[in-house]
């Protein structure tokens, strides 16, 4: 496989014309700055580079007369690992306008150690150009990654181990936002960020999330609906989507989700509350019944088809309220859940209606 550097000029082994090398992703991957001044990522093995040596080379420096005229973009990008389609069950067709930031362990047994990819995940109906700054212990910001991102994809900004999650525990995020036709530019956007380092040492912290297909630890960045109400732009210009109370209660399970269409909540109430030390025994009971209600119901408005609720094996209390609560709900069914799993410490909602 060849070594690129930057400043190498290329041609596309399977697409007309060329460019330069503008950045090197990794080795398997690098950034090309065609004509027009775009760049495009693309597989190295997908190039060749025109001042080479290869026998290969000396072919393309003959200039292509296809007939065909060069397009903007292709229309297929190479694709891997660090830059994938978001999954259908997460891409909402331009209506989801959010942007996260996700910190996805490689080892999906043991979350809490080994290397961590760090994504930016872009599900909203724009290109976006991103800039990632990261804040010091003097307070100032040092660049950590800048680039542009397609539609409804993620993206690995780095790979790190555990000792530089610090680094990425606060700083600030800038997003610029285009489309080939609009009435005016939509506003920028521009926010400092700041997660609880504590997450990254409690595996109760990572979720599976649709947008990562795995566990990890999902932080939304911007609701474009939020953005647009406090800079004033136009509504209509907003990708249509459900209020944001509606969406919010919709979203609440995606936490849980263990499967596609399954999840799992743990009831415990230090699962629930960071500290649960000033709660009456009356007041958790009453915290943990509204949880449920919370998450079942969120489980039904977006289609779920089971949710196994872990309510321990304390002196039944919490148990009881859970089937009491349960018969009140029409048209779901629910077990105990598989005792090989989950000893008698768990109820199993079925909710046949979504299917």
């Amino acid at each position: 496989m060849a070594d690129f550097s930057v400043g190498d000029k290329v041609k596309f082994l399977n697409a007309p014309g060329g460019g330069v090398i503008s950045k090197v992703i990794d080795s398997r991957m690098v950034n090309v700055m065609i004509e027009d001044g775009f760049e495009l990522p693309t597989l190295v093995t997908e190039l060749i580079r025109t001042d080479s040596d290869h026998p290969a080379a000396r072919f393309f420096e003959q200039p292509l007369s296809s007939g065909i005229p060069e397009v903007r973009k292709p229309v297929d990008v190479p694709t891997v690992e660090k830059e994938t389609k978001l999954p259908a069950s997460v891409k909402q067709e331009g209506k989801s306008g959010e942007i996260f930031l996700a910190f996805v362990p490689h080892d999906q047994q043991w979350l809490i150690t080994g290397m961590v990819d760090v994504c930016l995940i872009n599900n909203t109906p724009f290109d976006l150009i991103y800039n990632v700054f990261s804040r010091n212990p003097e307070g100032r910001f040092e660049g950590m990654d800048y680039g542009s991102l397609f539609p409804s994809t993620r993206f690995t900004l780095a790979t790190i181990d555990r000792e530089q999650l610090i680094r990425w525990t606060e700083g600030a995020i800038q997003f610029l936002f285009h489309k080939e036709q609009t009435p005016e530019p939509l506003p920028p956007f521009n926010s400092e960020y700041t997660i609880d380092a504590k997450k990254f040492l409690k595996e109760g912290s990572y979720r599976y999330h649709p947008s990562i297909q795995s566990k990890g630890i999902v932080v939304k960045i911007l609701s474009l609906t939020d953005h647009f109400k406090q800079t004033g732009f136009p509504l209509h210009e907003q990708p249509e989507e459900k209020t944001t109370v509606e969406k919010e209660e919709e979203e609440f399970i995606m936490k849980y989700q263990v499967a596609p269409r399954e999840a799992e909540v743990d009831l415990h109430i230090h699962e629930l509350v960071e500290d649960p030390s000033n709660l009456e025994k009356g007041e958790i009971l009453n915290f943990q019944r509204a949880w449920f209600h919370r998450c079942l119901n969120s489980a039904i408005k977006a289609h779920f088809l089971k949710v196994v609720f872990i309510h321990g094996t304390g002196n039944g209390i919490l148990r009881n309220v859970l089937l009491t609560e349960l018969g009140s709900y029409h048209g779901i069914e629910f077990y105990d859940a598989p005792m090989a799993r989950y000893g008698v410490g768990a109820i199993e909602v079925k909710i046949p209606h979504n299917n």
